[in-house]
């Protein structure tokens, strides 16, 4: 049984990483947009929702609520 927990708890801290992995990526390519779409932030709530289940709470928490601050379409240049 001990063996299974130790198993179970490598995978959730690696999903966990992934998933943080994730918001860290998705933060970088839209503060170079300077814009995120709402797709993609439907898409990163669940992202963060999976990953702050998993225990994560860290730098990722911030980006994350960066991100959703974000505005939704590119400022147009006129």
């Amino acid at each position: 049984l001990k063996e299974e927990q130790k198993k179970n708890a490598a995978i959730a801290e690696g999903v966990q990483s992934l998933l943080r992995e994730s918001i860290v990526g998705n933060y970088n390519k839209y503060k170079d947009r300077k814009y995120c779409p709402i797709y993609a932030k439907e898409s990163i709530k669940k992202v963060y929702c999976a990953y702050h289940n998993l225990g994560g709470n860290d730098v990722a928490t911030e980006l994350y609520h960066k991100l959703l601050a974000m505005p939704e379409e590119q400022e147009s240049e006129e």
